[in-house]
């Protein structure tokens, strides 16, 4: 049942447009630490130190949100938004102050926490305002309002950087910009207690039995499992990709993630009404095995103009996989369980990030070449399409 709109056939509507323009802000808090790792080497951290501060902000999110999930309504949303943004802000004014390991592993770990927070309420919101009928259109938009600020705000923060003098003077002038999120709240709750009344059992709690049986059906499970193994498979791409093309020495990384996130965007921007038009299953089984095929041939390809194409490829294919997946998720779980399962859905993201580096890392160690981790990887995909596609029959 649709919480906020009256027009169920409407997807822009007034709350999903202020919900959009949070998630824009809440990713941009994100995509300003393209830099952080360059910040702390500047500052003598050490390399393994790096790489745990760096990380500490995600894993963070892997800890933390099952926890929170089960404690997550549409209720209490919007009250866990407002906090989440006030944690935010604290943490983008402590970078400048944060002046030891330790301080800075503390701000690091109150950063994962004011994000995880913030991204699960407003999962749990998104869910509340979308369509029936438009769900994949929805969790389409949704993606590139997180994925947008990856591509405005680190070349406006090369701009700055003369400016400003250092990294977190720049986090810290964001900071302010938060409160444009803030001052969206009170409507927000204002339209949840004008539906409350009439959606008693979207609003409730689920029980432990509920998540019980939730987790025992077979086909949350083979989602949550396709999309962990989606996830895992990317950062084969996001990680390695650069140094696969710095041994080729054919194509700078730079063009090639951009033509990759342009591919993501276009096919939501200009497809979005296919989501909810194919078979949802049937899609996903060709989508997956189409990247799985994309990403295998990422070891073979060396041109400059191929490797362009399957750029091209892996963004379309990543565009149309990973609202489809959440869209397939709303479908099949029990309406006062979509938001608790769209953030299990984020929980697999974040273990696909945390554990895709550490598999890649193990083989390389056994010594498996760059080129051949793509064709290890692969498998993720294959085997998270033939679990998606099995899902036709229910």
């Amino acid at each position: 049942m649709l919480l906020f709109s009256k027009n169920d056939n409407s997807l822009f509507s007034p709350e999903f447009c202020l919900l959009m323009g949070v998630t824009f802000l809440a990713f941009c808090n994100i995509s300003l630490f393209y830099g952080l790792n360059d910040y702390l080497k500047a500052n003598d951290i050490p390399s393994f130190w790096r790489g745990v501060l760096i990380g500490l902000e995600p894993f963070t999110a892997l800890v933390f949100r099952p926890l929170i999930s089960p404690f997550l309504t549409v209720r209490n949303s919007v009250s866990i938004v407002a906090a989440a943004l006030l944690i935010l802000m604290s943490a983008l004014f402590s970078y400048s102050v944060a002046d030891t390991l330790w301080t800075l592993a503390i701000v690091r770990i109150a950063h994962g926490l004011g994000f995880v927070l913030l991204v699960s309420a407003l999962a749990m919101l998104l869910v509340a305002s979308l369509p029936p009928d438009r769900v994949g259109q929805g969790f389409g938009v949704f993606a590139i309002a997180g994925l947008l600020p990856y591509a405005i705000l680190p070349p406006l923060m090369e701009r700055l950087l003369p400016l400003a003098g250092s990294e977190p003077r720049i986090y810290a002038m964001f900071a302010p910009v938060l409160l444009l999120a803030l001052a969206s709240l009170p409507y927000l709750r204002k339209r949840i207690l004008q539906s409350e009344r009439d959606n008693i059992a979207e609003f409730r709690r689920p029980t432990l039995a509920d998540i019980r049986a939730d987790l025992r059906e077979p086909g949350i499970g083979r989602l949550l499992t396709a999309n962990g193994l989606l996830f895992t498979a990317t950062t084969v791409v996001f990680f390695f990709m650069k140094d696969r093309l710095v041994t080729l020495d054919t194509l700078n990384a730079g063009l090639f993630f951009s033509v990759s996130t342009a591919g993501t965007i276009g096919v939501r921007v200009f497809c979005g009404k296919l989501l909810d038009r194919m078979d949802r299953f049937a899609m996903l089984l060709m989508v997956l095995l189409a990247l799985a095929t994309v990403i295998a041939l990422f070891s073979l390809a060396g041109e400059a103009s191929t490797l362009l194409i399957l750029a091209g490829a892996y963004g379309i294919c990543m565009g149309l996989a990973v609202p489809q997946l959440n869209a397939a998720m709303f479908e099949i779980s029990p309406p006062q369980l979509r938001g608790f399962n769209i953030n299990l859905m984020l929980f697999t993201m974040d273990a696909g990030y945390v554990f895709g580096p550490l598999i890649a890392g193990g083989l390389l160690a056994m010594g498996t070449s760059t080129a051949h981790l793509f064709v290890w990887f692969a498998v993720c995909p294959l085997l998270g399409g033939i679990l998606a596609g099995s899902l036709r029959r229910r």
